[in-house]
This record gives C-alpha cells, sequence and structure tokens, in this order.
C-alpha cells in the first residue's frame, strides 16, 4: 500500500505548529502536509490558498474550519474527508468576529459582513466524508453537530475533550479504517 498523504487544514485563527499533539498523532499514519488558511479573507481566496496542496493529498483533514473546508473541497476534488469538530453554519458562525480583533495566536484581523458572506456551509457527505467529535467542545454545540449530521454521514463522539479535540490518539484507527473503506470505493 502506499504512503497516505494526508492534508490537515487548520481553523479559523489558527497557525502550523508541527509539534502540536493532532500533528505528531497524525504523523504516525501518513505524510502531513498543513496549512492555515486566512479566514478573514474570503472564501475564494481560502480555496485559492490551499489549491496548491490538493493534488498530493489522499486524505483531507479540517478542524473547525478547516472542517467546514474539507466538505466544500470534497465536492471540488472528490478526495475523501475528516472533520474534526466542525463549523456548519460558517456565516453564523463568522458573524460573531466581524471587527477588528486578535485572534488565540496573538494575530490582528479584520472580518467584515462582506467577507463572511462569501463563505457557504458545512456540505454532508454520506460516501467520503467523517466526523469526528469532542462533545465538550466549548465553542460550537456538539449535539446539534451530532445530531444534525449523523443521519447523513458517519459521525464518531468522544466524551469530553474540548474545541482543540483531545482524542486523536483515540480517531487514529477511525482515519486509517475511514482511508481504507473510501480507497475500496474509488
Amino acid at each position: 500500500m502506499k504512503e497516505l498523504n494526508i492534508l490537515y487544514i487548520h481553523g479559523f485563527g489558527s497557525k502550523v505548529d508541527p509539534s502540536s499533539d493532532k500533528r505528531i498523532a497524525l504523523d504516525k499514519i501518513a505524510q502531513v502536509e498543513a496549512v492555515a488558511p486566512d479566514y478573514a479573507t474570503s472564501y475564494e481566496d481560502v480555496l485559492a490558498t490551499v489549491q496548491p496542496y490538493l493534488d498530493k493529498a489522499d486524505l483531507m483533514l479540517g478542524t473547525s474550519m478547516g472542517g467546514f473546508l474539507v466538505s466544500r473541497l470534497c465536492e471540488l476534488t472528490g478526495k475523501p474527508f475528516v472533520a474534526i469538530n466542525p463549523v456548519l453554519k460558517t456565516q453564523a458562525t463568522l458573524s460573531k468576529y466581524i471587527g477588528t480583533h486578535q485572534d488565540h495566536v496573538g494575530r490582528t484581523f479584520t472580518l467584515s459582513e462582506q467577507t463572511v458572506s462569501t463563505y457557504p456551509d458545512f456540505l454532508p457527505s454520506a460516501d467520503l466524508g467523517m466526523v469526528l467529535l469532542d462533545m465538550g467542545d466549548e465553542l460550537i454545540d456538539s449535539e446539534i453537530t451530532k445530531t444534525v449530521l449523523e443521519q447523513l454521514m458517519p459521525v464518531h463522539a468522544f466524551a469530553g475533550g474540548s474545541h482543540r479535540f483531545s482524542h486523536m490518539e483515540e480517531a487514529l484507527p477511525l482515519i486509517q479504517g475511514f482511508i481504507q473503506d473510501a480507497s475500496l470505493r474509488s
């Protein structure tokens, strides 16, 4: 079997950190390329940012806004995705941040209503998508996400945790099984 290549797309206000727990765990099962788009730019700009990474990816994995993004990239590429604690209603979520603020890594950003209006919502995929949730997510209501998506696609929920997702080690076998199943379907 060939080496698995994962494109890991970070969420809003994140940065690529090769020493993060999630990245270290993913490195055990695949070659990982990571990107942290600037979601304070338009949806089209975010798509342009990730475009150069798509050809090499066998699986797209995203957290939060990255989880939303991989669902949309699946529609464009036909490649499987794993969405972790994904944003479902992007405009509602991003609207909370309209204005000038600092993200959680200390960078200043300005988000306009116009920019927010460019974002579509999460797109479920019964055949090519899987969702991982920490039920203790303090930013996104995991119960709503689970209820909305579990009838449409595979959803695996972990007790406790946080928005940053605390269960990557436990999720590795689920990710490996999912990508094997997806490769058999293609």
